[in-house]
């Protein structure tokens, strides 16, 4: 009998505080948190196989205008050294560059589901995009995971948006980043992105841990960052095809 209060007592606070915010509210304070006006951050990805085995990518990556440019350089180990991916217009436009051919390729719109360098991660999941902009979104309740209070979300991808039929997504109630998404096609639960290792960098709130894991085939590919600069100066030309093809 007391579990069950205990348990209708936490539904009671969670749905209290859910009606604090409306999600038009809920969504613009998640994209305000996670949009930073420019970064550069240096980290690795971490690949694990369905058989176990591993392997470790280095790179740098830059963005700007609120994570409306972004430029992953690799630099290593030697076989991805000097590739870079570079993302416009919040995700809409691709382009890959790698040294071995000295060509750039701007991929079409149903490319942006492969996977990156072998990774679990897509195109489209590098990009950190914008609720608001690519999703219609649902309030489903508040919910703890990580320990954390979370507005539970699920979001419906617009014509525009990612190609996943639909994303459950857990933020955090009180600094508002993302600790969770789930990752559904029709029915079928694909991957789930855990995130964490949360830290105060120049006054925000920023992510410096992210683990996806492929629940299809049984992978996951960790990426972790070491070192992170925001509201930094940028010049606009890295952000160019031009520039793609500078070492």
């Amino acid at each position: 009998m007391m579990k069950k209060i205990i348990l209708i007592l936490t539904m009671m606070t969670g749905l209290l505080l859910a009606e604090e915010l409306s999600i038009d509210e809920i969504v613009k304070k998640i994209d305000k948190a996670e949009q930073v006006e420019s970064s550069f951050s240096i980290g690795k990805q971490i690949i694990t196989t369905s058989s176990g085995k591993k392997r470790t990518l280095e790179m740098e990556s830059y963005s700007k205008d609120k994570n409306d440019k972004q430029l992953m350089i690799y630099t290593a180990p030697v076989r991805v050294k000097g590739d870079k991916i570079l993302m416009l217009n919040d995700g809409d436009d691709i382009w890959f560059y790698t040294p071995k051919t000295d060509r750039i390729r701007h991929l079409a719109s149903h490319a942006k589901k492969k996977k990156v360098q072998g990774s679990d991660f897509s195109y489209e999941d590098m990009n950190s995009g914008n609720l608001g902009k690519d999703y219609n979104c649902i309030l489903l309740g508040v919910e703890k995971t990580a320990g954390r209070e979370c507005y539970k979300l699920e979001l419906s991808p617009k014509p525009s948006g990612p190609h996943y039929s639909k994303l459950i997504l857990w933020a955090d109630t009180e600094r508002f980043i993302t600790l969770r998404i789930d990752y559904y096609e029709d029915d079928e639960l694909l991957k789930r992105l855990t995130i964490s290792d949360v830290q105060k960098i120049s006054e925000r709130w920023v992510a410096l841990k992210m683990v996806m894991k492929n629940l299809q085939e049984g992978g996951e590919t960790v990426m972790e960052m070491s070192e992170m600069e925001l509201n930094i100066e940028i010049a606009d030309k890295i952000f160019t095809t031009n520039n793609l093809k500078k070492h």
